[in-house]
């Protein structure tokens, strides 16, 4: 590959250490490695973590199974509801499911029963996002259908804050939480209680168990103070610098230069996970494969991915996730 992602596992595991830090005593922190560690490398990352993470979060089973090959062998949530046919293959590797009705917990059972196994779940709640998650009214009924089920064993129930930086929102579904949270502990007594992400974290929500993410690699949800650094730099490789007078085409299409510009052309497209529309300092809009750049260039094309995100109109976790798409990662330890 021609670009190069440079991941220093030092930094993340100064921003583990910072977080762990503000934790309450007794309180679980579960580092979330899904979507390739937000485009850092799930299971580098989750070896990194692995004597700060008391869980991991991955958002589908083929992350976690990614994850228990690798050697990580603590406790693994999915966030999302597996598809059925995924099930037995998740119980099999020791995964934690999530259920959020029903019918999810009836195909967890099966699963389990078809293989001689327990299921761990934990049960997702809607709190106010609308997204995912059993509503208050639906929770005795899932409650009662899990009790009497086999091969299954709840051990967490978790929610997911809108918008945490708003007191009022948050508040709110703070309180629908709490609520929920009364009948779980009277069904399930040890079931792990979390509903803060990084941004929850951040305004002191903590429950039994955080979940965090987007804080591990240096990046903040919202605008706040918190000392974390970014853990990722992308490099692309220089092809050949230009001349190209007034007038005179620059790539696709036919908006023609309105003065002389010289200008270097870098390995680094769309393709490669960067936006294709004309951001600044580039020439054009960038082709699959390539972009033309102004002023002098180092070889970094991406070292903070809030200043990405702002230039391409977009946030720092869609540019993480995207960066070192055909990147090679490469670790400092």
């Amino acid at each position: 590959m021609d670009n190069t992602a440079i991941i220093n596992l030092n930094t993340l595991i100064s921003n583990a250490k910072n977080i762990k830090s503000r934790l309450p005593h007794g309180v679980k922190l579960c580092a979330v490695v899904k979507a390739d560690a937000y485009g850092h490398g799930g299971c580098e990352c989750a070896k990194a973590l692995y004597a700060f993470a008391d869980y991991f979060a991955v958002a589908l089973v083929e992350e976690g199974v990614a994850l228990r090959l690798s050697g990580i062998d603590k406790p693994i949530l999915v966030l999302i509801p597996a598809a059925r046919g995924e099930l037995t293959r998740a119980i099999d590797y020791g995964l934690t499911l999530t259920v959020e009705c029903v019918k999810d917990v009836n195909a967890v059972c099966a699963a389990a029963k078809k293989i001689g196994a327990t299921a761990y779940v934990h049960i997702a709640f809607n709190s106010g996002m609308n997204r995912l998650g059993v509503n208050y009214g639906c929770l005795p009924r899932l409650i009662e259908v899990i009790k009497k089920s086999e091969k299954i064993k709840v051990v967490g129930f978790f929610s997911h804050y809108a918008c945490p930086e708003n007191d009022r929102n948050r508040n709110a579904a703070t309180q629908k939480f709490n609520r929920a949270a009364k009948l779980i502990k009277t069904a399930f007594p040890n079931a792990l209680l979390h509903i803060s992400a990084s941004g929850g974290f951040l305004k002191g929500e903590y429950f039994d168990m955080v979940r965090i993410g987007i804080l591990l690699y240096g990046y903040k949800p919202y605008k706040t103070y918190f000392p974390v650094k970014p853990v990722m730099r992308v490099y692309a490789r220089q092809l050949i610098k230009r001349r190209v007078k007034k007038g005179e085409l620059a790539l696709y299409g036919d908006k023609r230069l309105p003065k002389s510009l010289e200008y270097t052309i870098i390995r680094l497209g769309y393709a490669d996970g960067f936006f294709r529309k004309k951001t600044d300092g580039l020439v054009n809009n960038r082709c699959m494969d390539i972009s033309a750049v102004t002023g002098k260039f180092n070889g970094v094309v991406m070292d903070n991915a809030e200043k990405t995100a702002k230039s391409a109109g977009t946030i720092s976790y869609e540019i993480l996730c995207a960066a070192g798409r055909r990147a090679e990662k490469k670790y400092i330890r």
